[in-house]
């Protein structure tokens, strides 16, 4: 067999490796001759590692750059040349995905010096915006509805989908189309969104008020399915799964920790104590500003190493950082206990109540970055609602047309932003790398809606200052996982919506949104398939923050897609294996979404203190503002301008930007 392999191979020199091996990998699959049948430990057995989920889960466990051959490519004009690209539907992709091989190799080269030739087109846009996630895509909206409603824009992005972060994840089984969110999840509170977001929805059809009617609530309280803690023998020293409040409820006393452990755990929930008694509120702001979530817990709380453990990845999921070096004061702010009602004199109450509901789409904010396409290139997705949007099916080929007004280009990596002859009042030249080449195109303006750091190597003319103030931007690294399980008895048997994992690899595992809209409808029986949540943040305890951060995005992007299926397999075995669930068979297809530049923050040069919460920030300087500014005919967008990875704030910082171009004055 391996002779007739190395025959093939060496009828085609020209291949790549990538190529060669995915042939490799691809005759093995068919012929049944997989590394599950020989060779495998029988652990490795046991967790199906050897088992094929899906075809496509398989070509992208080898390599992504497959699946980019397939887009439509572009002539030296830049109309699209005429190629078969039925097949290619991105969302569909499983395997590595997110920031994906062949979306970031341009962007790291020119960080690390290298620079690209590219040929000068014929293609002029009224408006170039670099970045199609939902900051981009909303500058586009806004600058056809706010400055020209006929003008030519071209939207340019490094992957091979539109959304940026806010990614859908579909899978297909037994012919039935499942769908999960690899990315920004759901429309936060959004009866307090700012004025211009709030608009934006409206204008979308995206009615907030039906929250509700979409939500499973009385299909979750009729299975009795909540919260759950799984205690690892590794951290904890045995596996246990506690159900209840707190994920463990009545039942502490069955928890693998000591007596003293056990108590402090009871008193740290009951949060009837206050650490700082008899401190003014100068003397405990100082010691919540001066101390993280942990150490506070350690020093004065007196809370032991068993617990502390306990709560180190509490705040993974909201702010991407371990309890080490999240500091008291947000823990306090976000109403982590431990602190009794104490008043640090952050501001008072106004005693009104904030109105909280969320409101969920099954593929999160994807659905926004859909219905602002849908919205942007008429035809390229059938439907009108919010409603038909969730199981509409975009044509990917109507998307880069040379008689759209609007166009996008995917897998495009901006590498060069230059005003022509070096005036500010001049058209822009756009170069950009897709496919090995370099185009330029020019554009009247720009919306820069990508990733502060970047933006220094791509456009030399920005100021010294400005520069410096983009470089103090830093984002923490995110892994979204989405798993489909063949049916989900063991979680209704275990009574699991949502488990906390505190010493395992991914720090929560949880039912996607439970949510039916339009035709997409929930799995209202546990004998149906059912897509879980599962999330990892890379970090290094023990550094500072934004290194931890910075370390986390370098493992991340050494993490292989092997690593990750097995501990997918692995921990959902350990978890679910009491209620039934085989890893093995169960499974059905994976899906990792690898965001190494997530959540967007901003840092301090002096103190290294981070714009956790911006309302909070005690500095004079404001880095993200300084460094959003507008360069000329540039404009900058995007979640980095806010220090806040929030939608909302993606979609004032694309109003701000466009805006900005329409006042005319050259900064």
């Amino acid at each position: 067999m391996l002779f007739i392999v190395a025959s093939i191979l060496r009828a085609l020199p020209a291949l790549s490796i990538t190529f060669l091996v995915m042939v490799i990998k691809l005759f093995m699959l068919w012929t049944g001759w997989t590394q599950g049948r020989n060779g495998m430990n029988s652990r490795d057995q046991y967790l199906g590692m050897g088992r094929a989920i899906s075809r496509r889960d398989f070509l992208n466990g080898v390599g992504v750059a497959v699946g980019a051959s397939l887009l439509p490519a572009c002539a030296r004009d830049g109309d699209p040349l005429a190629v078969d690209v039925a097949s290619y539907y991105p969302p569909a992709e499983t395997g590595m995905r997110g920031s994906h091989a062949g979306s970031f190799e341009a962007a790291h080269a020119l960080v690390q010096g290298q620079r690209f030739a590219s040929d000068r087109t014929d293609e002029h846009y009224d408006l170039v915006v670099v970045g199609a996630g939902i900051s981009g895509l909303s500058a586009a909206h806004i600058y056809r509805r706010d400055v020209d409603p006929n003008a030519r824009i071209l939207i340019l992005d490094n992957h091979d989908d539109f959304g940026g972060h806010a990614k859908r994840n579909e899978f297909t089984h037994d012919g039935r189309t499942f769908v999960g969110f690899g990315g920004t999840m759901l429309i936060e509170a959004p009866r307090s969104y700012p004025a211009v977001a709030r608009q934006l929805i409206h204008e979308l059809g995206i009615d907030v008020s039906r929250a509700g009617e979409f939500y499973h609530e009385e299909l979750l309280t009729s299975l009795g399915v909540g919260r759950g803690t799984f205690f690892d023998k590794e951290t904890f020293g045995a596996d246990h799964l506690a159900t209840g409040r707190y994920g463990f409820g009545d039942a502490i006393g069955d928890i693998p920790l000591s007596a003293s452990g056990k108590a402090e755990l009871e008193r740290l929930f009951a949060d009837e104590e206050d650490y700082l008694d008899g401190m003014t509120v100068a003397e405990r702001r100082a010691v919540l500003e001066s101390h993280s979530w942990r150490s506070y817990l350690e020093t004065f709380a007196g809370i032991g190493d068993e617990v502390l453990a306990f709560v180190q990845k509490w705040p993974h999921g909201v702010w991407a950082i371990g309890a080490d070096a999240l500091p008291a004061w947000v823990a306090w702010a976000d109403g982590y206990p431990g602190f009794a009602g104490m008043d640090p004199g952050y501001g008072d109450d106004d005693g009104s109540e904030e109105e909280t509901e969320n409101f969920l789409f099954p593929d999160g904010n994807a659905s926004i970055a859909r219905l602002l396409v849908r919205q942007l290139i008429p035809g390229s997705a059938a439907g009108s609602t919010m409603e038909d949007i969730v199981t509409a099916r975009f044509d990917y080929s109507r998307l880069d047309q040379p008689e759209n007004r609007t166009r996008i280009r995917l897998s495009s990596t901006v590498v060069g932003l230059q005003h022509q002859g070096g005036k500010l009042d001049a058209d822009v030249d756009v170069s950009y790398v897709s496919g090995g080449e370099g185009r330029t195109v020019t554009a009247s303006r720009v919306v820069w809606a990508g990733y502060h750091a970047l933006l220094p190597y791509v456009c030399p003319e920005i100021p010294k200052a400005q520069t410096e103030a983009q470089a103090s931007s830093v984002r923490a690294p995110l892994v979204y996982t989405s798993v489909l399980i063949r049916n989900w008895r063991s979680l209704v048997k275990l009574g699991l919506q949502r488990v906390y994992c505190p010493g395992s690899f991914f720090q929560v595992i949880m039912l996607s949104h439970p949510v039916s809209v339009g035709d997409h409808r929930f799995a209202e029986s546990p004998d149906e398939p059912v897509v879980l949540h599962l999330q990892h943040i890379p970090l290094q305890r023990g550094l500072a923050a934004a290194d931890q951060f910075r370390e986390g995005r370098r493992s991340l992007l050494e993490t292989s897609f092997e690593t990750f299926e097995r501990n997918v397999r692995e921990q959902l075995g350990r978890v679910l294996g009491p209620g039934g669930f085989d890893p093995a068979r169960d499974i059905a297809g994976i899906t990792v979404n690898r965001w190494p530049h997530g959540y967007a923050y901003s840092v301090d040069a002096g103190s290294g203190d981070i714009a956790w919460w911006t309302e909070f920030w005690q500095h004079e300087q404001r880095p993200w503002i300084d460094a959003s500014q507008r360069v000329g005919n540039i404009a900058i967008a995007g979640t980095d301008s806010a220090s806040n990875a929030m939608t909302e704030s993606a979609i004032e910082e694309a109003h701000r930007a466009v805006h900005g171009l329409r006042s005319g004055n050259v900064e």
